[in-house]
């Protein structure tokens, strides 16, 4: 064998040992990886490692029967792992810190939207959005600023979402809306069109949507207060009909929308007055139809003696009949503590606090958590 030859396997052999090693490494340490030196660099960044390593860290989870999620607390992003198996202790760890998606400096994230494994972050002086892969580390920034001097970046709520394009590869697009105005944003085009939307009902600001096969879900109220479901479909870029709740909710009750996987939408109820909390699960959403099935209902009054904030988030696991809101600490006046709230019923009912740390902001002051699923999505730049 020649020499060349000899090199160029050694080279080769180098280089799979080198994936397989990297692939390994938690995805909340791949920015260190890729600072360490050039050759990292050029190996992370490619799509068969990233695949790798995606494989690795879904594998990794799936084995521990564990829920990944992403997780926003004190204008920062956190990667967790709830772990609700029958026979054991229920546990939220945090595995790390989601490093910025900047090189240069450390960007103050005030939201987060997930779809299909990327995040779109609003920064915090709204003059950025950011759509971030956090497995790949690609960024693409998108510049932004409000409409008029009556738009505040307080008033922007955001939606990412996609249509099915040809081949199979999907438009990602950014939705964003202040009381009447509506505007939708292309990747591929890397420009923003008004919407032609007068509505008669209204999103809270701090009513977060929920990403499901492309399409945005929000809880919605309108005349009196009355509240309904609310679908924004990216493909045919309209909003969809007024779709019904397994409940009657008014204002003061927290309603708070969530994922199961990629497939199911489920939904949280809470009363304002008397802490009973039902949490639902639908067995067909479309952007024009849904239908329900009681998950579990339970009365949080012994347990939390307080009601949730609609700003919450939660997560569920099916399997193991078991939810976990996050929240604030029980102090409703003065919360101090990011706190994780764990119930679990069927055979074998339990309740636990899981204290995620002090809050140290008073912006975006709700933990605001969502299932993740690690994704090897490009996302295109524009030309």
């Amino acid at each position: 064998m020649k020499v060349e030859d000899t090199m160029t396997m050694m080279s080769k052999l180098s280089t799979e040992l080198l994936e397989e090693i990297l692939s390994r490494v938690p995805m909340t340490s791949m920015r260190s990886v890729r600072c360490t030196c050039r050759n990292w660099n050029t190996v992370c960044k490619d799509l068969t490692f990233t695949n790798k390593h995606l494989a690795q860290t879904t594998a990794a989870s799936t084995s521990k029967g564990e829920i990944l999620t992403v997780v926003m607390m004190n204008c920062s992003l956190h990667l967790m792992r709830v772990n609700l198996q029958r026979g054991l202790d229920p546990t939220v760890i945090t595995t790390g810190k989601l490093i910025s998606f900047d090189d240069s400096y450390q960007v103050v994230v005030s939201r987060v939207c997930h779809c299909d494994g990327l995040l779109l972050c609003t920064t915090e002086a709204y003059s950025w959005l950011a759509v971030w892969n956090p497995l790949t580390g690609q960024t693409r920034w998108i510049g932004v600023e409000p409409i008029s001097v009556h738009h505040r970046k307080l008033w922007y709520s955001h939606a990412l979402g996609y249509e099915e394009g040809k081949s199979c590869s999907r438009v990602y697009k950014i939705l964003r809306f202040a009381g009447y105005v509506h505007e939708i944003y292309a990747l591929s085009s890397d420009s923003w069109r008004v919407l032609d939307v007068s509505p008669d009902w209204y999103i809270d600001y701090d009513n977060h949507g929920v990403s499901l096969k492309g399409n945005t879900y929000w809880y919605a109220k309108g005349a009196g207060g009355v509240g309904f479901l609310l679908c924004f479909d990216f493909t045919g870029e309209r909003f969809g009909p007024r779709l019904p709740l397994p409940f009657e909710s008014f204002s003061d009750d927290a309603v708070i929308l969530s994922c199961v996987g990629e497939e199911q939408l489920a939904v949280l109820f809470q009363h304002r007055e008397t802490f009973e909390m039902e949490v639902w699960v639908a067995t067909k959403v479309e952007p024009n139809e849904v239908s329900w099935s009681m998950f579990f209902a339970v009365d949080m009054g012994p347990l939390t003696g307080f009601r949730f904030s609609t700003g919450g988030s939660f997560v569920i696991d099916e399997e193991n009949a078991a939810v976990v809101v996050f929240d604030e600490d029980k102090n409703v006046e003065k919360p101090t503590r990011n706190t994780a709230y764990i119930v679990g019923f069927g055979e074998s009912s339990y309740f636990r606090e899981v204290d995620l740390g002090k809050i140290t902001t008073g912006k975006e002051g709700f933990p605001h958590a969502c299932s993740y699923v690690p994704s090897s999505v490009q996302i295109n730049q524009p030309s």
